[in-house]
């Protein structure tokens, strides 16, 4: 996994994904934005680009939601990778903005527990998840702690010693 990560694979695989989201950009859009929410085996995205005839109006603006390329998402799990730190994981979700004239701005978080939507995930979910991006126990977050717990006794339940 060494030669997937570090910081040249992360800025590369960074510049992948603001270059996928550019390209989905049309003539009248201010800038996109693109949240998402990911475990190895669960994800969830949203993609908004600004524009002022946008369809939709939102607070920040109007906007269009533009269908994400299936390249998208494959660049999405390449940064993520690229992201990884033996020892203290990866990042959980991610938002990253695009500008029209092509600058690109990211924000990763590492450390609380990402939005998946109404009831979250299946806690089994973490503990796959743990087993791609492992973290040391002192730094897993409490609710990271809480989670593998709750997967591992669901796990349990099920008869299963793994996912």
């Amino acid at each position: 996994m060494s030669d997937l990560t570090g910081l040249v694979p992360e800025r590369e695989a960074f510049e992948a994904v603001a270059r996928i989201l550019l390209g989905m950009m049309v003539e009248g859009d201010e800038r996109i934005e693109y949240n998402a929410s990911v475990t190895d085996p669960v994800s969830r995205s949203d993609v908004k680009a600004f524009n002022p005839n946008g369809e939709f109006e939102e607070a920040e603006g109007r906007v269009n939601g533009p269908d994400e390329p299936d390249e998208l998402f494959g660049a999405l799990e390449a940064l993520r990778l690229a992201c990884y730190r033996p020892g203290a994981g990866t990042w959980f979700s991610i938002r990253v903005v695009v500008q029209a004239a092509g600058a690109a701005t990211v924000e990763y978080n590492y450390d609380n527990e990402a939005d998946f939507g109404m009831g979250g995930i299946d806690p089994v979910g973490y503990v796959v998840d743990e087993e791609k991006f492992p973290r040391d126990e002192d730094k897993q977050p409490e609710w990271l702690k809480l989670r593998l717990a709750e997967g591992r006794a669901l796990l349990a339940e099920r008869g299963q010693s793994q996912p």
